[in-house]
């Protein structure tokens, strides 16, 4: 291969080819790998689970060996280079064809592990996954040309089925106009308390409530539409969302349903640090009393090596500014939540969950 550049692009345009395939198959295509087979079994645990990283770790696994016949995934995963041929080619390709993934799945999952056996597999979550993804992969490697290509092709055709099914899935819909704002608000917070999404769902419910206060102001809200699986510290992001005016940085906001540690405002510090925005006020959103347990929070704040943070309710802070919001703005809001759902990032559980609290009446 001439060039790194060259590599990553055969590595998207591979996994393009064989996306492209599996759309033109059915399950009737592969009666050797029928629903009461060992190989649908394992691509059942690890292509329909939550966890994205399973996932991008087997395509990236087969991507490494198309590009090299040599290539040994499961003794030296890294050996296929594999950060830069899934972001800056595989990834790609994912993304055009509407499959779940994160940015650095297989990196997420693999840990800067060479070996994928059973020791790797162990305590992962879920382990099933990990431990198909061995079983998987090692059936692969010790079939011969003609079975491994099957085998390839069943993988592919079962992960356009699998992203096909969360395309397809319908969300419940429901009138936002006619029902009481804060019985509305209320069963929104609710739902993204249950279904936090690690995360990703409160902050961008709380993002899209400040963008609905400030939209049509001075001041520009920033962040809330990352994923939140990166740290503040590697993003280079002073908080999860931060208001500015004029480009300068007045207040920011970490949002959280988890407990807040001492750890967590340590990693807080070590981003104010990096950005430069240690004088700037921190305020945490979160559930109170509940996450401050560890914390002797005084008045809503709390000063640690220092800095002085403050604290207000999860719960609160959103109803209070749902009741402030105009009416188009609420609605602004509550379709920006659905759409966020719909996204095929989002999990089919909490696709479900979503039905669960609104296929009824509000």
């Amino acid at each position: 291969m001439n060039s790194i550049f060259e590599r990553n692009k055969l590595g998207q345009y591979y996994v393009n080819t064989r996306l492209g395939v599996a759309k033109t198959k059915c399950l009737d295509d592969f009666p050797e790998f029928n629903t009461n087979t060992e190989i649908y079994r394992l691509l059942t645990e690890l292509i329909e689970v939550n966890a994205k990283g399973f996932r991008g770790l087997v395509v990236t696994a087969l991507t490494g060996l198309h590009i090299d016949e040599s290539y040994d995934p499961l003794n030296d995963f890294y050996g296929c280079n594999p950060r830069s041929i899934f972001e800056s080619g595989i990834w790609y390709a994912l993304q055009e064809n509407g499959i779940p993934c994160g940015k650095s799945d297989p990196l997420n999952v693999a840990k800067n592990t060479n070996h994928l056996n059973e020791e790797w597999a162990k305590g992962r979550r879920p382990e099933s996954a990990a431990m198909a993804v061995v079983k998987f992969l090692r059936i692969v490697m010790t079939s011969g040309r003609t079975k491994r290509a099957r085998l390839i092709d069943f993988f592919f055709f079962r992960l356009w089925k699998y992203a096909e099914s969360i395309t397809e899935y319908k969300l419940a819909n429901f009138e936002s106009s006619t029902n009481s704002r804060q019985v509305l608000g209320n069963k929104l917070i609710e739902f993204t308390l249950k279904y936090p999404e690690s995360g990703n769902l409160s902050q961008f419910l709380v993002s899209q409530l400040l963008l609905g206060v400030f939209g049509k102001s001075t001041i520009e809200v920033v962040g809330g539409n990352e994923s939140v699986f990166g740290t503040n510290t590697t993003s280079k992001k002073p908080a999860d969302i931060w208001l500015e005016v004029g480009g300068v940085e007045t207040n920011l906001y970490e949002i959280t349903v988890k407990p807040v540690s001492k750890k967590r405002l340590d990693d807080s510090l070590d981003a104010l640090r990096a950005t430069g925005h240690l004088k700037c006020p921190v305020t945490f959103i979160c559930r109170l009393p509940t996450d401050v347990a560890e914390l002797e929070v005084i008045n809503g704040s709390y000063i640690y090596k220092g800095k002085s943070f403050d604290f207000v309710d999860y719960k609160s802070f959103c109803c209070t500014i749902f009741a402030i919001l105009s009416t188009d703005e609420f609605e602004i809001v509550v379709n920006n939540i659905t759409d966020f759902v719909k996204d095929m990032h989002i999990s089919m559980k909490t696709k479900a969950g979503w039905n669960g609290f609104f296929s009824t009446d509000i």
